[in-house]
Formats: C-alpha cells, structure tokens, sequence
C-alpha cells in the first residue's frame, strides 16, 4: 500500500496525477518550473503509470499557482491542444488493462474550464471509440452538457456545465461506477452509477452494464485515438488533479476524497460535512454557515498540507505565517498531524444594515458591525492564524477595527478584540488584514463565531442602501432613487455621472438626515443625460467631511432603443429590457479588462441572461451598438 492516498484510501488505487507533484520538462529528471512545458507527469498511486508527451508542441504548460486564483496557490497544468497520454505499450501496463471488464471505477478530477463554447475531453481511457472507452468531456456541439462515459457511452450520465459545473470555475467532478450500488454496499445505494458535481449528488443510473475496454491507453487533456469519435477536440483550461480507483469506494472514504480535494482547491462542498483522514469532523455544515468554505490544514496521510487558502473571488483568505505567491511558498508550519482550521460564511453583505446595529455587545465603545459571519472550527491546532478581508471602503483605520469573537452566532455577548489582545489589523488596496489570532480567541478543538466591527465614526464600515436605483424618464431623463435603512452623520449625499465608467463629474447633491434609525427614500432627477450609456453613483458625505462611493448604477439613453439590465447588481439572472425588435445581434458580454466573457446562445433565453457562473466584478453587456454596464455581486 502506497503511504500517501486521496482520504487515506490506498486499496484499489489504481492511478492518481496531482499538479504538485512529479510533473517533469524532461524524462523524469528535471521538475517543471513556472511556465515550463510538461514531458512527463509521474503517478503517485505507486503503480507507476506515467504519463508522457514526446512532441514539445503537444505538451502543456505548468504553472506554479501565483498568477491565479482559480487554484488557491496551488499548481496547475494548463491545456490548449496539448495532451499527455500512456500507450500500456511494450509490455508496460496501462492504466485499464484492454479486455478486461470494470464493474467497479471510481474517477475523480479538479479542472477549470475557461471557454463553454468550445468540445473538449478531459480525461479519455482503454476504449477506441464510445462503446469502450472511460471517458469525461464536456460542451459536445455546443451544449452545456458534461459526459461522463463509465465505461461506455451504453453508461453514460450527463450533467451540466452551466448550472452544476460551471464554466471559468473550479470545479471537482466525481463519477462512481459499482454494479453492487455506488458505495460498494457501504451503505446501500439503488444507483449503479453516479456523478457528484463540487459534493453535490447529480446525474444516476440504476442499471449497468458490464463492457470491457479494449485497449491501453489513456489521454489526459484530448482524444487522439481514433478519426470517427470527435477526434481533436482538446480541452481548453487547467487540470489539477486526477484520482481513480478500480475497486469500491465507501461514502465514509468518499466523502473524505472530496474534503481533501474541496480544501486543497478552495471549492465549497454542499452537501456533506469535512472530514480528515481519521474521520474527525473538522467542518459542520450547520447554521446557515456553508458559503465559501476554506481552510488551512495538515494531513499526512493524504499528502495535504494547505498552509493558506483564498475563496476563489479572492474575498477573503485565511493563512498561517506570512501570505506567499504560492502555498509551497509559505515556510510556516504545523506542529503536528491532522491540524486544521476551517471557515465559512453566512451570506451576508459585506456592511452594516439595522438588523446587525442592534446585534453588538454593548459597553465597548462600537458604533457598526458588517452582516457577514465566519464560523470558524479549530481541530488539533496550536498556534496563531491570519485572515483578510475584502472590504471595498474609505477612509478606514485599521485601529479603529474590532475582531467580535463568539461562542454561539449570537453577537451580542461576543468578546471584542483588537491590539491589546495581541490582535494587528492592517488595511491596503480594499484588504483588511487581521494577524495574531490565537488560541485564546479559537482554542484548540473548538468553534467559534466571528465578524469585524469597527468604534469610531471616523472609519465608517459600509452603510447598507435598501436600494439604488437609475431608471429611464421622459423624456430622455434620469431618475435616480434610494433608500437608507439608517444614518449615522449623514450631511449629504453627493450625486456623480460618467460617461466612461471612470471619470466622475458632480451633477448635484441631495441633504442628508443627520442621524436616523427609520427608512428615508430619497430622489434626484437628471434633466440632461449623456446619449448612450450613463453611470451614476452617489458619495455619502458625513457631518466631518469623511466620504464613502456606493456601487455604480448604468441607464443607456439614446433614439436606437437603449437595453436596460436589471436587477443590478445581480447574482443569478438579469433582465435585458429595451431590445430592438427583430434584433438577432449575439449577445457579448465583457470584463473590466475588455476580455470577452463565454457565453452560449441558451443562457439568453425570453431577455433573461444568466451570469451565475460570472466572478464578482463590473461588466459590459453589449448588443450590437446597445450597450449597458451590470455589477456581478
């Protein structure tokens, strides 16, 4: 038994490729470095089933993790029209032995897939055509179909790349095949085979049927094989990862190859709760607390040593030591075997609203906390952590910070933290930093709760709008309105156009309510709007002068039938109202750097677009000459 497995799970291991191991720019002599292309990527199931690429034009391209977020500062291979394969030629084995029939695989894979328009094959073994082959590919013509061939196309199970799996995301795809059930009678299951999309149970089958493959080779990021089963279709992204096993799997093991692959990957799990390679619980998925789950751990048995971690927007990170590019980088340590700490989320909104002001320990001088909760579980470790934060204000204080700490969610009795309890906040470019959170806040073997506050007026965290809203009015107006559920200070609210994006010019302002703890809507109306798109914000300026920006709202004005997208900001779906009739322009959607996002026909469908699987920021949607700005939140 080989003493490294994924979930301490060495039997019936038949291969496993991690990005941070073993992959070669030669024959096995010297390791990738940032960049470099991949000859060779050596297998650490201890079968020694290597993969190889003897063309350089055909090899892909490792990278160490430091120029992404996608890989939480893990290394990754990057495919294009690149693959790696193992012939099982020469009297070498392969990883499926041809003639002989699988009745029980399990096959997990990590991967980032960057265009959905685009066919392609991730992972292809021991089959010359459909009939035969282990297979998963994704986006066949066009579609958002990801096919999962265990074994055969007679076995197939289909998910899909726009909701489960989805596009310019990490994503962990797992496919159990076991003609006993799917966990090998541990426990009972009536589906013969299964596809867990990021944890979550998918797409089954309660028949299969026993095929034998019928040849030796496996290819890693193409299919090469044979000119009648969609030959050269390669896969466009990163791979990270591949783990298969040719015998049962339980879902006390499975349940724990997917922890390790969520921790190491900064993927969240949904459906079940983490658990390391002892079967210690180390994350609960309980309390509303189950959004962007990250986590620092080490676990031997399974090679996991994960000393820092970011949600894959780059929100927040939670480290040991000192931050590095990469997590190989990070000379900090553990002091001992299957130590971790675990974080996740509420959901809520990165400001204060009236229902977190009333939730504060009174008698410590605090004036606001943000709604967003971390639940944080400690197992088995010893010493201090950091955690950062994106928090998108200004002007802050870092002294001003409070660290709220408490032992069941309810802040009201929470102990408040800062310098005197060995506690440095820090704040540069939007991040605030806190460091020296030890043992004394989260002891050993606990749960806590946490969330940042703040005790001065002069730094002011985020006052939550109800709204804010720009709408069109005749003729060829602007109506801007918002609501507060209070005010604290307010003086004014300063009223700022642009017809870039960019630059701002002050249009007018609107007075403030002082203090106030009830709702107050305001309005302001722009007589004298820019043709074609307008961007409008609001700077809340307090009684001594300090000043925060809301979020951007867009409202495209023009005789051509301007599109408005609502709601905006929007986090699932937005409306596009204002189409020209008749219109077939495609729909094209683009990033703050002008980079066009992927997008399929289907996911415009009655004006609805669906941007879920977009990353948090500012976009473009453009159709033909109609233009309108929407915030991804």
């Amino acid at each position: 038994m080989h003493a490294q497995s994924p979930g301490g799970h060495a039997t019936n291991l038949r291969a496993w490729y991690k990005a941070n191991a073993n992959a070669y720019r030669n024959s096995g002599v010297n390791l990738c470095t940032n960049g470099q292309t991949v000859r060779q990527w050596n297998d650490q199931s201890g079968n020694a089933l290597t993969l190889t690429q003897a063309t350089s034009g055909q090899r892909p391209t490792w990278y160490d993790g430091s120029g992404s977020v996608f890989c939480n500062y893990n290394p990754s291979i990057r495919f294009s029209d690149h693959y790696l394969q193992r012939t099982g030629s020469g009297g070498s084995p392969g990883v499926l032995v041809s003639g002989t029939t699988y009745n029980q695989l399990n096959l997990y894979a990590v991967y980032y897939d960057n265009n959905a328009n685009n066919f392609d094959w991730l992972f292809n073994s021991g089959g010359n055509n459909g009939f035969n082959r282990v297979s998963l590919s994704m986006n066949w013509s066009g579609s958002s179909d990801f096919d999962c061939d265990v074994t055969s196309t007679t076995n197939r199970i289909t998910t899909s790349t726009s909701s489960v799996l989805p596009v310019a995301h990490t994503n962990i795809i797992a496919v159990k095949s076991d003609n006993t059930g799917i966990y090998g009678g541990s426990p009972a299951s009536s589906n013969k085979i299964q596809a867990f999309c990021n944890g979550t149970p998918d797409a089954a089958r309660t028949t299969h049927t026993p095929i034998a493959v019928n040849n030796n080779i496996t290819q890693i990021g193409d299919n090469e094989l044979v000119t009648t089963d969609a030959l050269d279709e390669p896969f466009g992204g990163d791979a990270m990862e591949f783990i298969l096993y040719t015998g049962p799997v339980s879902q006390v093991v499975h349940q724990r190859i997917e922890t390790y692959l969520a921790l190491k990957y900064s993927v969240t799990l949904t459906s079940h709760d983490y658990f390391n390679t002892a079967g210690t619980n180390i994350f609960a998925l309980s309390g509303g607390y189950t959004q962007d789950i990250i986590g620092v751990i080490r676990d031997d048995g399974q090679g996991l040593y994960q000393k820092q971690s970011r949600q894959q927007d780059d929100s927040a990170r939670i480290y040991i030591g000192t931050l590095s590019a990469t997590n190989v980088g990070n000379a900090a340590t553990m002091a001992g075997d299957r130590q971790s700490l675990v974080i996740g989320h509420n959901g809520a909104a990165m400001r204060s609203s009236v229902a977190t002001s009333g939730e504060i320990p009174g008698g410590a001088g605090l004036i606001s906390r943000i709604a967003r909760e971390w639940k944080v579980t400690n197992t088995a470790y010893t010493g201090t952590f950091s955690l950062a934060f994106k928090l998108n204000t200004s002007p802050i204080v870092p002294g001003d910070l409070r660290l709220l700490v408490d032992d069941d969610g309810n802040f009201t009795n929470a102990s408040v933290n800062g310098n005197p309890e060995g506690l440095t906040f820090t704040y540069s470019g939007g991040i605030v930093t806190v460091t020296g959170i030890s043992t004394t806040l989260v002891p050993t073997n606990s749960t806590r709760y946490i969330t940042l506050a703040s005790v001065a007026n002069s730094t002011p965290l985020p006052i939550e709008l109800l709204y804010f809203h720009a709408l069109p009015a005749d003729p060829d107006a602007v109506q801007l309105l918002w609501s507060t559920a209070s005010e604290r200070d307010n003086a004014f609210f300063e009223v700022q156009r642009s017809r870039s994006g960019v630059t701002y010019e002050t249009i007018g302002s609107v007075d403030g309510n002082g203090n106030s703890t009830t709702t107050i809507a305001y309005e302001f109306n722009d007589p004298t709007p820019y043709p074609g798109p307008n961007y409008y914000r609001l700077k809340q300026v307090d009684l001594d002068g300090t000043s925060t920006f809301t979020e951007v709202r867009s409202v495209t004005i023009g005789a051509d039938g301007p599109i408005h997208v609502y709601p905006n900001p929007a986090v699932d779906q937005v409306r596009i109202a204002g189409l020209l009739q008749g219109s077939t322009d495609p729909v094209e959607v683009y990033n703050a750097a002008g980079e066009r996002m992927p997008f399929a026909p289907e996911d415009m469908n009655e004006g609805l677009l669906d941007v879920s699987t977009l990353p948090k920021g500012i976009y473009l949607v453009r159709i033909g000459d109609q233009v309108a700005r929407v915030v991804k939140e």
